[in-house]
């Protein structure tokens, strides 16, 4: 996988995540409660639908500025066609052309593998949570 398929992965990933917290925390246990879950919990989940629908929107528009043919026609991909197209070692190449000479790409690689280190971080955390039976 390309250094640039991983934006795929991510934007594929985070909506995974919010889903399993979300699970959690329908069936919380009263243990829980008492560790005030339900506050930062909370906050987890706005903040990472808050980043899902930022990385998707600003993928979307630097997917347009380096004219990928997949939106060449206009009209705006669904998440999931976003992460098809993230996922193609095509677009990969096309946005190495585009940043590349801007001397941007090395930098989009980065911030690319700062979130999928946050996104693994968060999995592990939550990794060993499991809902209760009949709670």
């Amino acid at each position: 996988m390309s250094g640039f398929e991983i934006a795929g992965v991510v934007l594929g990933a985070i909506p995974l995540i919010i889903s399993a917290l979300e699970h959690y925390q329908s069936g919380k246990s009263a243990a829980s409660a008492l560790v005030q879950w339900r506050g930062q919990l909370d906050r987890l989940i706005f903040r990472l639908k808050l980043q899902e629908t930022i990385f998707h929107l600003e993928a979307v528009e630097l997917l347009r500025a380096a004219r990928v043919p997949e939106l060449l026609g206009g009209g705006n991909p669904t998440r999931d066609e976003c992460v098809a197209i993230l996922s193609s070692s095509e677009t990969g190449k096309k946005m190495q052309g585009f940043l590349g000479p801007l001397c941007l790409y090395d930098m989009l690689l980065e911030i690319l593998e700062r979130y999928e280190n946050c996104l693994k971080k968060i999995v592990a955390k939550i990794r060993h949570i499991r809902r209760l039976d009949k709670v």
